[in-house]
C-alpha cells in the first residue's frame, strides 16, 4: 500500500512539507526575471542616449554664419550666471561689513565691522541735539517743557 499522509488528529500538533518545492520553475523564472531586466536597461539606456542626441541637435546653430565670433554688445549686458553674480555681490558686502578698512585717512574716518558698531552705539547712545523752543531757548531732546 502506498503510504499518504494524513492530516493529525490533534490541532496542537504543527505539521511540516513533506516534498520539496520542484527547482526547475524556480531558475526558469530567475532567468526569465534576469532577461526582462536586462532588456528594460538596454531600453532605457538606448532611450536616454537618443533623447540626448536629439538636445543636441536641437542646441546646434541652424545658421552655419551664426557660428562667427562677433564683438560684445555695449554695457549693460544681460547677466550669463546670475546666481554667481549674486553671490560675488554677497562676498563684496560681506568685505565691506565685517572689515576695518578707511574712507577717508586724511580725516580719520574709518570704517568698523557691523557687530563692533553696534557694541560701540549701545555704549555711547545714539547722538542727538539741543532742541530750540519757539523763545529761543535751546532744551535736551527727548526732555519736556514745563
Amino acid at each position: 500500500m502506498s503510504e499518504t499522509h494524513q492530516p493529525p488528529q490533534d490541532p496542537r500538533v504543527v505539521g511540516h512539507e513533506t516534498s520539496d518545492a520542484e527547482i526547475g520553475p524556480l531558475l526558469k523564472f530567475a532567468v526569465f526575471l534576469t532577461v526582462v531586466v536586462v532588456v528594460v536597461s538596454v531600453l532605457t539606456i538606448g532611450l536616454y542616449n537618443y533623447l540626448d542626441a536629439r538636445e543636441l541637435a536641437e542646441k546646434a546653430p541652424r545658421y552655419p554664419l551664426s557660428t562667427a565670433q562677433r564683438p560684445l554688445p555695449p554695457a549693460p549686458r544681460l547677466q550669463t550666471h546670475p546666481f554667481m553674480d549674486v553671490q560675488q555681490l554677497r562676498r563684496e558686502e560681506q568685505r565691506f561689513l565685517n572689515r576695518y578698512t578707511w574712507v577717508d585717512r586724511g580725516a580719520g574716518v574709518v570704517r568698523i565691522p557691523v557687530d563692533r558698531a553696534i557694541e560701540v552705539l549701545a555704549e555711547r547712545g545714539l547722538p542727538y541735539r539741543a532742541a530750540q523752543t519757539g523763545n529761543g531757548e535751546q532744551t535736551e531732546a527727548g526732555t519736556r517743557e514745563q
